[in-house]
Order: C-alpha cells, then sequence, then structure tokens
C-alpha cells in the first residue's frame, strides 16, 4: 500500500487518498438467493469503454513483452469439433492456465503491472522527484533495490508466492517481500513463500486477521501492499492489476489477424478479467467488428449474474461447487460500472453441466478445470435456445474465443 506516515499507524496518509481509520474491507449490498437463468442485455452492444492512456498506448503490453519471464503469448487451441457441433464457425480456447508455470494462471499479468506501478509511486513520494512511467525495468530495480523496498501482501492461496517472486525482478529480494498467512492456511503455502526467499508471517485467525496483519505493517515500514481487491481507501494496486489483464486480450488481437472474436467468453470470479475483456473489446476498434462479452459464474455463488438482473451491486450467499476459482459472493465495486453496462450475457452454470462440458474438452485433448469448463458449457446453454440465438446475433459466421484460467 502506498503510505507516508512519521508514526507506525496515526496519521496515515495514503498517496493520493486520505486516510481515516483502517479500512474495514466490508460491503454493505443486499443478499438473496440466486434463481437460474441467462441474463442478457441488448443496450451493451452500444456501450463504449474508456481505457486508460496506458492501455491505449500499449504500455502495459510492452511492458508484459519485456519481461524476461515473458515467454511469448499462451496458446489459442482450436476447438473444430466443439466448434462444429454448436454449428459456429470458429471456437478457440485460449489457454492461460500455463503461462507463468507453477504461479496461479494469468494474475502474474496483473500483479507485475500492480507491483511495477506501486513501486514507481513509492520511490516517487519517497524521493519527492517523479519517476518516468517510460523507467526500464532494470532502472527501476536497482532504484528500488537502493530504497530497500518492501513489499507486502495476504494469502492463503498462490498469490503470496507469485508476489514473492515477482518481487524478484523488482529488486525487492529476501525478507524485503513479507507474505502474512492466516494460520489455518496448508502448510504448503508457507513453504512455497519461504522457498522463494520471502518471509512467511502467520498470524493467529482467518484472512481478514492476514489482511488487517498485512495493511498494518505496510503502513509501519512505508512498504507496497498488494491486493487484487480495492476498498474505498485502497483503489490503485487494484486498478493496475485489472490493467496487467489486457495483454491476454492484446495477444488475441493479434493471434486472430488483427481483429477480435465475435464473442469472448470469460469467467467472473470478483471481475477483474471480465472487467478487462469488457475495458479492452467496448473500446472503439478500427476493425469495426462488435465483440460481444458472456460471462460465467457458478450457481452458488452469481454475484454478477444477480446484480445484473437487479441493476445493482449484490451479494450472495455462496454454497458448494466445485468452481473454486469463482466462488465469491461479491463482485468487486470497480468492476461492477463498467459489466453493468458491458456484459451482453450472463450465465449462472452448474457443476453438472460443468463436468460434461469438461468431458468434452478433454476429448479434443484439451485439459481445463472446472472453470475452464463452465465457459463451454455457458456458452452452450445460450446456444441451445434457438430464440436467444437468434437474439444475441450467434449465427453460424460467428467466431468465438473461451478464455481459460485453469487445468484441472
Amino acid at each position: 500500500m502506498l503510505f507516508k506516515s512519521t508514526k507506525p499507524y496515526p496519521n496515515i496518509k495514503k498517496l493520493m487518498l486520505g486516510f481515516s481509520s483502517v479500512p474495514d474491507f466490508s460491503h454493505n449490498m443486499s443478499t438473496s438467493p440466486l434463481p437460474r437463468s441467462i441474463y442478457t442485455n441488448p443496450a451493451a452492444a452500444s456501450y463504449s469503454s474508456s481505457p486508460s492512456t496506458a492501455l491505449t498506448s500499449n504500455a502495459v503490453f510492452d511492458f508484459h513483452t519485456s519481461l524476461p519471464t515473458y515467454a511469448g503469448p499462451s496458446s489459442l487451441i482450436p476447438l473444430p469439433k466443439i466448434a462444429s457441433s454448436l454449428h459456429v464457425k470458429n471456437l478457440f480456447l485460449k489457454d492461460e492456465s500455463h503461462r507463468f508455470g507453477d504461479l496461479p494462471s494469468f494474475k502474474p499479468l496483473g500483479l507485475s503491472w500492480g507491483i511495477r506501478n506501486g513501486i514507481i509511486a513509492e520511490l516517487s513520494e519517497e524521493t519527492e522527484t517523479p519517476i518516468s512511467p517510460d523507467i526500464s525495468l532494470p532502472e527501476l530495480a536497482s532504484q528500488a533495490k537502493a530504497a530497500q523496498m518492501k513489499l507486502i501482501a495476504a494469502s492463503d492461496g498462490k498469490l503470496g508466492q507469485a508476489v514473492a517472486r515477482l518481487g524478484k525482478s523488482f529488486g525487492v529480494e529476501g525478507i524485503n517481500t513479507r507474505i502474512f498467512i492466516p494460520g489455518d492456511a496448508d502448510e504448503i503455502v508457507k513453504e512455497k513463500v519461504r522457498m522463494e526467499g520471502a518471509e512467511a508471517i502467520v498470524v493467529q485467525g482467518g484472512m481478514e486477521e492476514a489482511v488487517r496483519e498485512a495493511w498494518l505493517h505496510s503502513v509501519a515500514v512505508d512498504g507496497v501492499l498488494v491486493d487484487v481487491e480495492e476498498d474505498e481507501n485502497y483503489e490503485d494496486i487494484p486498478r493496475w492489476i485489472v490493467e496487467g489483464y489486457s495483454t491476454i486480450f492484446k495477444e488475441l488481437d493479434v493471434q486472430l489477424g488483427g481483429k477480435g472474436p465475435d464473442w469472448i467468453v470469460v469467467p467472473v470470479g470478483i471481475g477483474g478479467l471480465a472487467q478487462a475483456a469488457v475495458t479492452h473489446y467496448k473500446a472503439p476498434r478500427l476493425w469495426g467488428r462488435l465483440t460481444r462479452v458472456l460471462t460465467v459464474e457458478p450457481e452458488t455463488a452469481a454475484s454478477l449474474h444477480t446484480s445484473l438482473k437487479r441493476g445493482e451491486l449484490s451479494t450472495v450467499k455462496t454454497g458448494e461447487t466445485i468452481m473454486q476459482g469463482m466462488n465469491y459472493g461479491m463482485v468487486a465495486k470497480a468492476a461492477w460500472p463498467i459489466l453493468k453496462e458491458g456484459v451482453d450475457a450472463s450465465v449462472a452454470a452448474d457443476d453438472a453441466e460443468v463436468k460434461a462440458a469438461m468431458e468434452k474438452l478433454k476429448g479434443e485433448g484439451v485439459d481445463v478445470g472446472p472453470c475452464g469448463g463452465a465457459l463451454l458449457a455457458a456458452l452452450e446453454d445460450v446456444l441451445k435456445d434457438e430464440e436467444l440465438r437468434k437474439e444475441l446475433g450467434m449465427g453460424e459466421d460467428v467466431t468465438v474465443v473461451l478464455v481459460s484460467t485453469e487445468s484441472s
């Protein structure tokens, strides 16, 4: 987190945002069960997004391609048999599950861009001299190392390991990266953080306590707090993380010959990836083709679906699902306005149809986890309704891309 304070907690001041107290990370939104259905928004076809300068200038994409860990675009896998059975011209799966090896799928794309900008902002504040946004990675790492920059995060999964590994690319090494881990987390979570050379700090209690302790520590040491979820007092780094996901879609444009697909299907979770998809594909395009966005969530954790139907941001009580990567009861507040206006269709999928979709993909030699299977299940739900198919313009000449974020 980006702070400046002469004392360990009072009079906290965040860069560009003032703090009056420790954020409680709570969301006062309505809650109700979800009846299963397909939601459509015809007005989304005319929605126009407003990408940041970093996106329109290709700064994010250029940064990622300069990283030593960048090995080229993730695979775009054609699925001709399934396309034929669904009566669409082309169906592809963009496989994000192996982009960073053992790190969590696409997320390091966002984390790396968020960490970069967080360090630039913190160094600029400390030195009172703005650092050029065009600074090279080696120069930024050199300055961060000299300043003994600290990276702080809370994690009960792979995020901590990802922050620790990425930090080394930015000159933040060893115990200068500190990951706060809830006491009930699996031992492997702590081990992987330590294997990266970072400090694993075990917190008594659950994830809420770990987040709070990480927040307080980042204030005390003037460190950069890295978290994907925003709060009213913590917005910059989550926004930069979402910007980082745009590289997926920049790559896809090139892979499809310089034009977008007719439809793109994305998982939701807390909404960052879906937000990035809407922002990218609903921006003005030279090619003139309209790309529509179909989102999918578990039937038992369909916060976006519920919110779209109600017309207001809502939380839902989550239940059991095999789609653990999307098992969230709320969509990020920052994502909601964009998703509300820009999502063309939303599906809540159940476990049974997701399992069946995974088997179909396996039959084409594609190994995906439940969140990947959900993409095909959602597409099938829409396409089996002829009237809906016609309404959405999903004729036999369309190209559809599934953005899969996990393997089995």
